[in-house]
């Protein structure tokens, strides 16, 4: 009898269904953070709107987007899933808790629970995640001491030292937080990044007590990626309207932009004179402009895919991206002599690009994030295998690893000397690290988490 309840709860067990799935609360953050900004009421591709509970039901071009009950006859799973998933358009898949999350909710009849525009939905930071929010960003106060995570619409601050410290949560009202960076001083964190098709911004703290100075929100898209200003007193960031944004601390301060691209810009630095930006985007090019001007000098390179992070010291820019490849361009070389006939897109220099190429290494893969040390003598680089490359900036040799870490890395960062470096993996993870010797200072995941289906015992 004892083995027959055994098997008995074991069979039933199978059959447990997830507890019902709120399409405001849990469905709706995913398609806001994934998909709005191209299917929207601005934009709608393939006739296709998430945005609207309506316009959710009634599917786009290719017909419904799911059938009520059958996940896997509904066209949203299918576009989800796979080894090369067609959605997200390129951006990363969705993690697996994300999709067993679309799947369960269409497999309980795809219930709607809210009201029927959903666009305008405040930003709603739980107490206790369902899963593991992937890392979007990740900082180091230039002594070391204190690492900041981005996850979702909170920035989380984590003592490096005392492992006993409860992290700090610091809530934002951006839907997705694409950015986090400390001023070259320390006493100031710039958290930036917006809601799709509705605008960026760039929330400021002053550290290291966490307390908020203020918000500055700009344009009709998100925010992505930046760096502060030598001397700290602004921050540029890249945008979804393919422009950089020059941003000043100073909530009076004008904010500059300059069109660059042709799709988003997802990162943006400066040299370390504080006189020029580089960016690198969607649109696979790697751009230097005039800061004083806001015109474009050079576009130093077209690569064969999108160029997703920016670097640079005295004497280079550096991009890499989805091409696998990690490309310094002289800066000396690149600007020298260059007229500009035109603006932004319109202005197209003489092409001496085999003049001016530094190349390292090939990479083992798509590089997700890079950066730099504060002196910028050190460069790590993030991909999506388990390993953490430094360069020394001046030879672009490389100097050391990390491996075994959390993969894929979602970003990566540097304290001012280069000896401890954190990461944020796309697993919820942050970890810290003595550059020197690999070791290990801390592991967390640094948000509270209560697993989705759990079975009572």
């Amino acid at each position: 009898m004892k083995r027959l309840c055994i098997l008995l709860f074991v069979s039933c067990a199978g059959f447990v269904s997830a507890a019902d799935i709120s399409y405001h609360r849990e469905v709706w953050p995913i398609f806001k953070r994934h998909c709005v900004g191209c299917h929207s009421a601005q934009k709608s591709k393939g006739g296709l709107r998430l945005d609207d509970v309506a316009a959710v039901q009634k599917g786009g071009e290719t017909g419904p987007l799911f059938v009520s009950g059958k996940p896997d006859q509904s066209l949203l799973i299918k576009q989800i899933i796979g080894d090369e998933p067609e959605m997200p358009v390129k951006e990363a898949p969705l993690s697996s808790a994300k999709v067993a999350l679309l799947r369960d909710w269409v497999a309980q009849g795809a219930k709607f629970d809210t009201a029927p525009v959903s666009a305008a939905a405040t930003v709603v930071i739980p107490a206790v995640y369902a899963f593991a929010p992937a890392i979007t960003s990740v900082a180091l106060s230039p002594d070391g001491k204190i690492a900041v995570a981005a996850c979702r619409s909170e920035v989380i601050l984590i003592s490096v030292d005392d492992t006993n410290a409860t992290p700090r949560r610091l809530s934002t009202e951006s839907d997705l937080i694409t950015h986090v960076e400390f001023s070259p001083d320390g006493l100031r964190l710039a958290v930036s990044g917006g809601s799709p098709q509705r605008f960026g911004a760039v929330t400021f703290f002053k550290m290291p007590e966490g307390k908020l100075e203020h918000t500055r929100r700009h344009g009709k898209d998100t925010f992505f990626r930046g760096g502060f200003a030598p001397d700290g007193k602004a921050i540029a960031l890249g945008g979804a309207d393919g422009a950089a944004h020059i941003v000043p601390v100073d909530a009076q301060g004008k904010i500059n932009s300059i069109d660059l691209h042709s799709d988003w810009v997802l990162d943006v630095t400066y040299t370390p004179d504080g006189k020029q930006l580089v960016t690198g985007g969607r649109d696979k090019a790697t751009k230097v402009s005039s800061v004083d001007t806001l015109r474009l000098l050079r576009m130093v390179d077209q690569s064969t895919d999108i160029i997703s992070a920016v670097a640079s010291d005295a004497l280079a820019a550096i991009s890499g991206g989805h091409a696998r490849t990690l490309t310094g361009y002289d800066y000396k070389v690149a600007l020298a002599g260059v007229e500009v006939g035109g603006s932004g897109n319109g202005a197209v220099p003489v092409n001496r690009r085999d003049q001016y190429v530094r190349a390292f290494e090939g990479q083992a893969d798509v590089v997700l994030d890079m950066a730099t040390s504060g002196d910028r003598k050190w460069l790590a680089v993030a991909t999506r295998q388990p390993e953490i490359r430094i360069y020394q900036m001046s030879d672009r040799q490389r100097k050391s690893a990390i491996s075994k870490v959390p993969a894929p890395i979602n970003a990566v960062a540097l304290d001012n000397n280069g000896t401890r470096l954190a990461l944020g993996s796309r697993d919820g993870q942050v970890q810290i690290y003595e550059v020197a010797g690999g070791k290990l200072l801390r592991s967390l995941v640094p948000v509270p988490v209560t697993p989705v289906n759990t079975v009572a015992k």
